[in-house]
């Protein structure tokens, strides 16, 4: 089993058990999400994460809270619209999601490297580890700021909905309470598996999948030097247009899967953008101008910050690379060792030389991930939005202090 095999069908199991449906394009009996009893659970899990979104954005448009709680239930509102619209996203798309991870597998599949594949796997557990550890880094704050405000004569409080209100200290209040917070650790799970790192995973194999063709044209031009060395040039030229007419079939075969990428998760990248430039701004305020900000206070921003500027990082950054690796491949081909052996091997009209220029032009053509189709995913981007989040808070700041 290849990494890439096993990096996606360990996802799909992840999805499968935290209720996002069978993603794998196998049909198996220990993934069958059309049994009554997983669509039952898969509805109960979902209506309970959009029933607490309503209430969140019930309690940040007509709630009556104190400042702090009043703030939180308008970030908590605003972020899981966005997860909710997230996981529509993903779910809608799992047929395509389905063929994609077909495709993923297949594509490169022979040619790729163990110490590479090896290095893909390391990068993709470094960075969901990290995700992680900031996600539930915020959730563990959040949860020792309600203890704290329950040992300070408060109620516990993490997740702020329309019910209880802040003056509802009876036992059943406090049991919705409760009942929030574990949903809201769900929910991350969900979040987490279902579409963040799922999403980050893709953009690392796709960027893995160009350097692995980048390889592959290298050691077409060792192994066409090595022929030409022992004076097989006929034997070269031959193998060299064999490899060429395969390498283009990949070179295609990875542009295509560009879009299916686009259409998968397009909408994931393009409100992740919108969340982390947007929320951030809000974040920044409450740390700067709150009065009474305490210490676990300070860490549930903090690490939420962190999670959603690590997650537009690798979203961002991994999406840059590969358009880095993608561009690179015209050199790769242009040396493979064309010149060392153009002979006509296919037809009189079609040699090595036609095969080149064919392929160094097509490798040519820019490769940029969007969002919306229009923004380009991209180092320079995720400059822009932090260069962008702190100038509109530093505006804000001005007029508030």
């Amino acid at each position: 089993m290849n990494k890439n095999h096993y990096i996606l069908k360990t996802y799909c199991d992840k999805i499968f058990l935290v209720g996002s449906g069978n993603f794998w394009y196998q049909k198996t009996e220990s993934r069958n999400d059309k049994t009554l009893l997983y669509k039952i659970y898969s509805c109960v899990l979902f209506f309970t994460y959009g029933f607490m979104t309503v209430l969140e954005i019930m309690a940040a448009m007509m709630g009556d809270f104190p400042e702090d709680e009043k703030r939180d239930s308008v970030t908590f509102a605003t972020s899981h619209t966005v997860v909710m619209i997230k996981f529509i996203s993903i779910i809608k798309n799992k047929e395509l999601l389905k063929t994609l991870n077909r495709k993923m597998m297949m594509i490169c599949e022979a040619h790729e490297e163990q110490t590479l594949m090896d290095e893909m796997y390391r990068t993709v557990k470094i960075n969901v580890v990290a995700y992680c550890v900031a996600v539930y880094g915020s959730a563990t704050f959040y949860v020792f700021e309600g203890l704290r405000k329950f040992y300070n004569g408060s109620h516990f409080v993490t997740i702020v909905t329309y019910y209880p209100s802040n003056d509802d200290d009876t036992l059943a209040a406090t049991i919705v309470r409760i009942a929030t917070t574990l949903v809201l650790l769900m929910m991350l799970l969900t979040m987490i598996i279902s579409v963040d790192t799922y999403t980050m995973a893709y953009l690392i194999m796709y960027k893995y999948k160009f350097i692995t063709l980048r390889h592959y044209f290298k050691r077409l031009r060792e192994n066409v030097d090595e022929l030409v060395a022992a004076g097989k040039a006929r034997l070269a030229a031959e193998k060299l247009a064999q490899g060429l007419v395969e390498g283009i079939k990949m070179h295609n075969e990875l542009l295509s899967l560009s879009k299916d990428i686009d259409k998968a998760f397009g909408t994931v990248m393009a409100l992740q953008l919108c969340q982390s430039s947007g929320s951030a701004v809000s974040l920044l305020l409450q740390i700067a101008l709150s009065d009474q900000l305490t210490f676990t206070m300070g860490m549930k921003i903090f690490f939420f910050l962190a999670a959603m500027y690590l997650l537009l990082a690798l979203f961002l950054c991994n999406a840059g690379e590969i358009t880095y690796q993608a561009s690179l491949l015209s050199d790769e081909i242009f040396y493979c060792g064309w010149h060392k052996c153009n002979s006509p091997v296919l037809s009189t009209q079609r040699n090595i030389r036609d095969i080149v220029l064919i392929a160094i032009l097509r490798a040519q053509s820019p490769l940029v991930m969007k969002a919306f189709k229009m923004v380009e995913l991209t180092y320079a981007t995720f400059i822009l939005v932090v260069r962008s989040t702190y100038s509109v808070f530093a505006l804000f700041y001005a007029q508030n202090k």
